[in-house]
């Protein structure tokens, strides 16, 4: 089985953790990867259990085999003119068979658009940046005395 590669700007992760990650994609079992690594049982858990590498293992098998949308598309394509063509040249068969296949394919399109659009509503909820400012400008903290006693040349131990 060969193993996809993503563009390197979409993946976050370490490089260590990555040949762990795609040695688990190839082998699908942590004690042989534990084993073809050299590293314990414990630490390839801990590796595999990361969100960022659970995330990439996600992404692969997605994009793998006929878990791929598109390959996925390309089949049902295929069986929806091989049946068009094979009622066709028969002349046997009704709509109803043309019509389950299609709705079948309209359900499998459906079902995926409406886990992008769940998906999407949960990356809204969440806050892209953000930043925290606190302003420490109160004439009486001791740090503002410092920066005055530095930039005015005052003494330190002397009182306003």
């Amino acid at each position: 089985m060969t193993i996809p590669t993503l563009p390197a700007e979409t993946v976050s992760i370490a490089p260590e953790h990555l040949t762990v990650a795609d040695a688990y994609l190839t082998l699908n079992d942590i004690d042989a990867v534990a084993a073809k690594l050299g590293i314990p049982i414990s630490t390839v858990s801990a590796i595999i259990e990361r969100r960022e590498v659970q995330a990439y293992i996600n992404r692969i098998f997605m994009d793998a085999g006929y878990n791929n949308r598109t390959k996925m598309r390309q089949v049902l394509d295929t069986l929806i003119e091989s049946k068009l063509q094979e009622l066709t040249e028969a002349g046997v068969g009704s709509n109803k068979d043309i019509l389950d296949i299609l709705t079948l394919s309209h359900k499998f399109t459906m079902e995926y658009l409406n886990k992008e659009i769940e998906l999407k509503k949960l990356d809204m909820g969440k806050p892209s940046n953000q930043f925290n400012v606190q302003i420490n400008n109160e004439g009486g903290s001791n740090y503002v005395k410092l920066l005055e006693t530095l930039i005015g040349g005052r003494d330190v131990n002397s009182q306003p």
